[in-house]
């Protein structure tokens, strides 16, 4: 009796081990596909060309969020990261520079080494923005108010934008300012909506 009941626990363990193994890799192939199709509008996007099908494909293979927003974490962690090898974390990179309180002393040669990586942040808030504005996403995440949720998508659209701009002007002042802005426009969404 106590021998079936120990084959019994260790197999209910293996199959607890094979799930948690199976989900674990699913979860990271939507994150991999996720940033696959945002590298991809972020690239059509660049163009010029119609992004509505992509944003539509997007909404359509993605329930959730989570996956889209993968894209921020560092690349250790199956995201696209910045900084050498992808090491950091994008938002907490942003927030840093952005920070009103000089947590990270941006100079005019920090700025330099840095703005392929500001770029490419500005391209992917960009890109998370046109995508998490989208009907489904307001609907699923909004629900608690969705003007609130469209004024943070556009907050971080603009923001964006704002550090794309400032980036190419190589003003410093214009990056951190930028910086702050869409660093905000996440914090602030992640604080009224996030579970």
């Amino acid at each position: 009796m106590k021998r079936r009941a120990a084959i019994t626990f260790t197999a209910a363990l293996l199959g607890l081990g094979l799930w948690s193994i199976t989900a674990l890799s699913a979860d990271d192939d939507d994150k991999k596909a996720a940033q696959e199709a945002v590298l991809k509008l972020v690239d059509a996007m660049n163009k010029g060309g119609d992004v509505k099908g992509q944003i539509a494909a997007i909404t359509q293979k993605f329930d959730e969020l989570e996956p889209i927003m993968w894209v921020y974490k560092p690349k250790k962690k199956g995201g696209i990261g910045m900084g050498k090898d992808g090491v950091d974390d994008i938002e907490l990179t942003l927030g840093k520079i952005g920070s009103p309180t000089g947590k990270a002393k941006l100079t005019p040669q920090k700025l330099a080494g840095m703005k392929a990586d500001l770029i490419k942040v500005g391209e992917l808030s960009r890109a998370v923005a046109l995508i998490s504005e989208q009907d489904k996403y307001v609907q699923n995440y909004g629900k608690k108010n969705a003007a609130k949720w469209k004024d943070y998508t556009k907050e971080m659209k603009k923001g964006a934008e704002e550090l794309l701009k400032a980036v190419k002007s190589d003003s410093v002042n214009d990056v951190k300012k930028a910086a702050n802005n869409l660093s905000a426009s996440c914090t602030n969404c992640h604080s009224d909506f996030r579970e």
